[in-house]
């Protein structure tokens, strides 16, 4: 269990997990988009009333593309024998624990409570009905977010790492900038494709 978790890029082909990452990818978004749950951008998930079967699979496709660009950027200015294969699988298959999060709005309830939070913040007291559980459901949620998304991170990390033979600070920066400049990049496409 341990292999499959914290050490699939030391124990599996790239191709082999290519292909885990591709259906998992597939899965989650059908998932998210059952759950109304958009991933617009590498590192951002929103919850919105109404959205189109496509949305999910282009916004994972262009964060996936993104990522890949990026983090294949940084891997070759940390080691010029990087292969892009093992960017893409790393990018892919360290993605799909975040999927899990599409799950936290069944029935919309996510999406209902932070619109009342919003309505609250704008003094809007119309309809305003949190209860104690509703503040609950959010705290384990944010708390299952961070873990997920720490877990993403190490993932990236680790795939990149192993794929750059990485050392020292300087393949760490160039990591994280590659990650903002995905977020950022992602983001922008995805707005401006406003679908």
């Amino acid at each position: 269990m341990k292999k499959i978790f914290f050490q699939p890029f030391e124990n599996y082909s790239e191709t082999k997990l290519i292909s885990i990452g591709l259906a998992g990818t597939l899965l989650g978004s059908l998932i998210a988009f059952a759950f109304h749950a958009r991933f617009d951008g590498v590192l951002d998930l929103h919850f919105v009333n109404e959205l189109h079967f496509y949305a999910p699979f282009t916004d994972n496709f262009i964060n996936i593309i993104f990522l890949t660009i990026f983090l294949f950027i940084a891997a070759i200015l940390t080691y010029k024998k990087t292969r892009i294969i093992d960017i893409l699988a790393t990018c892919i298959l360290a993605r799909l624990p975040y999927y899990l999060l599409s799950f936290g709005n069944i029935n919309n309830y996510l999406l209902d409570i932070t619109q009342q939070l919003v309505n609250i913040t704008l003094k809007n007291t119309q309809a305003i009905s949190i209860g104690v559980i509703d503040v609950l459901y959010i705290v384990i949620f944010a708390l299952f977010s961070i873990v997920l998304l720490v877990y993403y991170f190490y993932l990236l990390f680790k795939g990149y790492k192993i794929a750059t033979n990485a050392k020292g600070a300087k393949p760490i920066v160039f990591f994280i900038i590659a990650i903002l400049l995905a977020e950022v990049s992602s983001k922008l496409s995805i707005y401006t494709l406003n679908y």
